[in-house]
């Protein structure tokens, strides 16, 4: 029998949107989704009476300055850098009560804080890393809680690797006009509450599709700046098959995909995305955008992260530093993961990737 997932990313949905969630997927795991019910229906009063006290003001709220993207693909060094900038006292961002419960982030957010320091411990399965209350997390969490257009949703739902259609949810621009029309409400109204909660401050946001909709993005958000942070295509696909993996067996309430369903998707997937950000991110202006390569970072990231606000016109690096100092004091004795390079999955790296080896000078394995 399968165990409670009571840190499930979708007991903060809202209760409409998990009823239509629910219409639209195949749910064998019956149990979980009676949790997810009970659960939403409970918070969904406090979540309408929140919305209807703090709507007006959040529509009101401008997203002025920025915001600062992170963007790269998944185990690419994103968290890591998302975690160490959002140090810096001048920027807002998504933490887990305003993004796993971001319905009832303000009426209820004392209450929600104490349950989730609880059982967010362990949560992460995908390396070494936990979830805490003062780091953030991504942005698109929050908008799956209120939208169907979220590619987290393929992690709920799998069904087998038919759930790639929550894949498709990533590339916005090549959606249908309502599916688009959705996701700019939903995201523009997370966006908005959070810079309202944050008194208008910047914000730094983090979440790997964010890197196939560059264009979108700066469309909506003009003075929107973005940090590429890009990591070998090996490692990069390794940790990511290990990361999909692993959350589908904690998330999915249907059929988990088999492994190389999950292989060929996380190629597919890189494959599709930067083959449209190599496009958009190089057609905004230099000043509005920066590229980092993870493995020259690590070894040095406080010298990376002073050429990010210099290149970026962020300002306010030497109040932030001993903030920086202070985190990455606490990380020295992190370990990542390691992964063996299987034959057959270095050849469908390469016959698919060869651009991004080509573009960021990597060199491909071939024997």
């Amino acid at each position: 029998m399968a165990k409670i997932n009571l840190s499930h990313n979708l007991l903060g949905c809202r209760f409409d949107n998990w009823l239509r969630l629910k219409r639209s997927n195949p749910i064998t795991d019956k149990k979980q989704a009676r949790l997810i019910t009970a659960v939403t229906f409970v918070l969904g009063l406090p979540a309408l009476l929140e919305w209807l006290i703090f709507y007006i003001p959040i529509r009101r709220t401008k997203v002025k300055e920025g915001p600062v993207y992170i963007v790269g693909y998944w185990r690419s060094g994103t968290t890591f850098l998302q975690n160490l900038l959002t140090r810096d006292p001048q920027f807002g961002w998504f933490d887990p009560v305003k993004t796993v419960t971001f319905s009832n982030c303000i009426l209820l957010k004392h209450m929600l804080a104490k349950i989730q320091k609880r059982l967010l411990k362990g949560a992460r399965p995908m390396d070494n890393l936990e979830y805490e209350l003062d780091l953030p997390m991504e942005e698109v969490f929050a908008q799956a809680t209120i939208s169907t257009q979220a590619i987290s949703h393929m992690l709920v739902f799998p069904d087998g690797g038919n759930g790639a259609k929550y894949m498709a949810t990533a590339f916005i621009d090549e959606q249908d006009e309502e599916k688009q029309r959705e996701w700019r409400k939903a995201y523009d109204y997370i966006l908005r509450k959070v810079t309202w909660l944050y008194h208008g401050r910047p914000l730094l946001l983090k979440s790997p599709e964010n890197t196939c909709r560059i264009a979108e993005l700066k469309r909506c958000y003009p003075k929107a700046k973005f940090i590429n942070i890009y990591r070998n295509p090996y490692k990069v696909i390794m940790s990511t098959i290990n990361m999909f993996t692993k959350e589908m067996e904690l998330l999915s309430l249907n059929e988990p995909a088999p492994r190389e369903v999950i292989e060929d998707l996380s190629i597919e997937l890189f494959e599709h995305i930067y083959r449209k950000a190599f496009v958009e991110l190089y057609d905004i202006p230099e000043e509005d955008r920066i590229d980092i390569k993870y493995e020259d970072f690590c070894r040095n990231p406080e010298g990376y992260v002073k050429q990010i606000y210099t290149h970026l016109g962020l300002g306010g690096f030497e109040e932030a530093k001993p903030y920086f100092e202070k985190y990455l004091e606490s990380q020295k004795d992190y370990q990542k993961n390691t992964f063996t390079l299987d034959p057959v999955l270095r050849d469908k790296i390469n016959s698919r990737l060869g651009f991004y080896f080509e573009q960021y000078g990597y060199e491909m394995i071939t024997e």
